[in-house]
């Protein structure tokens, strides 16, 4: 029995769309911090997920919900 090296591809979700992996050696954190420059919303969106399906691993950014004032 040998180990097969599989290439993982990993997927951001947040609101409703797919955002593509902008480096696959970036933590989730660092791709939030990436897409907040787009997404100002991302700033405090939380990481969640990493939950794996088949060759693809699934983080969704979740705006966080509070209060103003």
């Amino acid at each position: 029995m040998s180990l097969v090296a599989i290439a993982i591809q990993r997927i951001f979700l947040y609101n409703g769309r797919t955002l593509p992996d902008p480096d696959p050696q970036m933590t989730p954190e660092q791709v939030k911090q990436f897409y907040s420059a787009i997404h100002a919303d991302l700033t405090n969106a939380a990481v969640e997920g990493g939950n794996f399906e088949g060759n693809t691993q699934t983080f969704e950014f979740k705006r966080g919900v509070g209060t103003k004032g």
